[in-house]
């Protein structure tokens, strides 16, 4: 029997970099008796590499509730067509999607169906989770949502007071009872995303997802398609989030790449420290809430008698803040940059342009010069 290994998140723990990984290093893993599948489904390009995302799959644009239903139903079933061929080649399969993490919340009797269609097709499933400290998980989750998503444009703390991380279940004990009710806590494999508690050969996280997943992180495979995935800082992320209340269907793929780079050279150059959403004590107040349900995961999920879950001490860094000494600067490098990317593409469209017509007039020329010659042949037939 085939076991599938389920990667389901939390988000902000390395599963890009994860799902990247495996994706580059497809023919390693079958030489591990592994695989890692590219499902063709019909979805979005976006989920190429996240080929779990049919178990929680919503169709875009389907105002039809009963379409929508049929179709999620479709793209779940070819899936599961696959993983049943696959099954009977492989030992080992993998899967992953951070977005399993919580939208399984909102499906009814989840990872119950989730057992019993993986046996269906004669495959034993086991979860693999990576937790990360709350209070970091909530500033980056935001970072993100602002560098990424135009829907975001409500400040860090208009969110923590408000339900914007009320849709991610943070109270991991409680959340991972509820997977392991139906999934049995010795299928359940949880993880922690910080570098002193990364295991395998390099210590990493493709070391440690490996080791979870009982493969060997050989020489052979590389990390050449990785690339990280770093954070707007300063009055980089603010410009940012103002940006985002501007809705514009072109505003977010063209303001989102180029105010990253300026924010990364800018950190580089002005060798400015790490900043912080929270400040200390915030953060300590913050994970106060959690400090019982971190405790029993670390006592009853990893075997720790100490209860502590997470090793790394809470950081006192810089309070991020608006730096408004600069604000007119950064303001204007991000204005100039939007100019001279609006100017390169106009250019090269006039040169498009000017291909375009060089070509129409090679094709009039024929057309008249053909029409010239089919004239005067008319003619002379007429004088005969």
């Amino acid at each position: 029997m085939a076991t599938v290994y389920l990667h389901v998140g939390l988000q902000k723990t390395g599963t890009t970099a994860i799902q990247f990984f495996m994706r580059e290093n497809e023919e390693e893993l079958k030489k591990q008796n592994c695989c890692y599948p590219c499902f063709d489904l019909g979805m979005p390009s976006r989920f190429k590499n996240r080929n779990a995302q049919f178990l929680v799959y919503r169709p875009e644009g389907m105002e039809d509730k009963e379409a929508e239903t049929e179709e999620k139903e479709r793209v779940k079933r070819e899936a599961y067509q696959i993983l049943q061929e696959l099954a009977k080649d492989y030992e080992k399969i993998v899967l992953s999607d951070e977005l399993i993490w919580h939208r399984s919340l909102k499906i009814k009797n989840f990872w119950q169906s989730v057992v019993e269609d993986f046996q269906k097709i004669g495959c034993h499933v086991q979860i693999i989770v990576y937790l990360r400290r709350q209070d970091l998980f909530i500033q980056s989750l935001w970072n993100q949502s602002v560098k990424e998503n135009p829907r975001t444009n409500k400040t860090f703390y208009e969110c923590v007071n408000g339900t914007f991380f009320a849709y991610y279940p943070l109270d991991f004990y409680q959340m991972l009872m509820d997977i392991a009710r139906d999934v049995g806590k010795e299928n359940l494999i949880v993880r922690i995303m910080e570098k002193g508690q990364f295991e395998g050969e390099e210590h990493s996280i493709f070391s440690d997802f490996f080791q979870s997943i009982g493969l060997n992180l050989t020489d052979q495979f590389t990390k050449e398609k990785i690339h990280p995935n770093l954070a707007l800082d300063r009055n980089f992320l603010e410009i940012k989030r103002v940006l985002n209340t501007i809705e514009h269907p072109r505003m977010e793929s063209f303001a989102r790449q180029l105010i990253e780079q300026i924010s990364i050279q800018q950190m580089e150059q002005r060798h400015l420290p790490k900043t912080a959403m929270f400040t200390y004590e915030e953060q300590l107040q913050y994970l106060a809430q959690f400090e019982e349900s971190n405790q029993k995961v670390a006592e009853e999920f990893l075997g720790r008698e100490d209860g502590i879950l997470f090793y790394e001490p809470v950081k006192e860094l810089e309070h991020w803040q608006i730096d408004r000494e600069n604000m007119y600067r950064d303001m204007l490098l991000v204005m100039g940059e939007m100019f001279c990317k609006q100017q390169s593409q106009m250019d090269l469209m006039q040169e498009n342009l000017k291909t375009v017509e060089k070509i129409v007039d090679r094709i009039n020329r024929s057309v008249i010069f053909r029409g010239y010659r089919k004239i005067r042949g008319i003619k002379k037939r007429l004088k005969k």
